[in-house]
This record gives structure tokens, sequence and C-alpha cells, in this order.
């Protein structure tokens, strides 16, 4: 019923998506990367014309202050839209790769063109890590959007636009 996250050592729910995330939490203590730059369940907001929504990624890597990984984790059969989430979750936090995974496949892209590198075992090591930065100004707005509609769809999280104050 239960298992323990191997970076936050908390008892979670075991369900295919739980799997799933333990599956690249693996992955990236493999690789070299602490403990410490793996963020579980990063939650932050999004500024829209219309208010802020609240959104979260699965998994964060950050190195010196700098987004450098988002991971989104999807059920069994349901990677497809969950490439798009990821995308977009990783632009709008300025992150180098965009991953989408479940328990059976995973596809690794660069956030900022989008191009598809390969499966888990594209993630650099940690000591090979090369971050990036593009600028994708004018479609930010449209990636803040893509974001909230896919985590209010296909995420659960509740995503509502409050007003700005």
């Amino acid at each position: 019923m239960f298992i323990v996250d191997k970076v936050t050592g908390k008892a979670v729910f075991d369900t295919p998506i739980e799997r799933a995330r333990q599956k690249a939490e693996d992955v990236l203590l493999a690789k070299g990367y602490s403990k410490d730059e793996i963020i579980v369940d990063y939650v932050f907001e999004v500024d829209l014309p219309e208010g802020v929504a609240m959104a979260i990624a699965d998994l964060l890597v950050r190195i010196d202050d700098r987004n450098a990984i988002v991971i989104m984790c999807a059920p069994p059969t349901a990677l497809v839209p969950y490439e798009r989430l990821a995308l977009a979750c990783a632009r709008v936090l300025g992150a180098t790769y965009a991953v989408a995974l479940n328990l059976d496949e995973a596809t690794v892209m660069r956030a900022k063109n989008g191009v598809v590198i390969g499966d888990l075992d594209s993630i650099p090591e940690r000591d090979k890590l090369e971050l990036e930065s593009y600028d994708l100004a004018e479609k930010l707005e449209k990636e803040k959007r893509i974001l909230v509609a896919y985590l209010n769809i296909l995420h659960c999280v509740g995503c509502r636009i409050e007003e700005k104050d």
C-alpha cells in the first residue's frame, strides 16, 4: 500500500505513477545527482493575464540555482500527452531537459527545441550536464497556458486561477 520515496524518505502511496517517479529517482541518483538537487512535487505559480495558477512538477532537478531537468510522471499507456506537459513545464521553468515517463517507457527532450534525445538513459550524468539558456519570450504565454490546461486535465492538481492582488 505504501512505498518509501528515495529522495524524501517519506511514505507515499504505491501507485503506477509513484513507481514511475521512483524509477526516475533511481536513475537520477545513479547518474550522480544528489538528493539535495532533486525536488519532489515542486509547486510554483504561473502568472497569466487573468490571474495566477498553481502548477506542479513531479520532479525538478536544480543545479546551482538553475532549473535543469523537469520530470512528469504518467499513468500506464498515457505517455504522449505527458510529453507535451513536460515540455511546457520545462519551458516555463527554463529547464534544459523535459522528461515524461511511465513504468514502461520514457521520453527525454531538449526543452529549447522539443527534440527527442532518447529514453531515461539519455539523461546526462551529473558531471557531464551542460545547462542551456534559451529565450522563448514570444512563446512563453502560450507555454504557460498549455501547462495550466494540461495540469488541470491530466494531473488533477486542481489548478485554479486566482485574481492578482
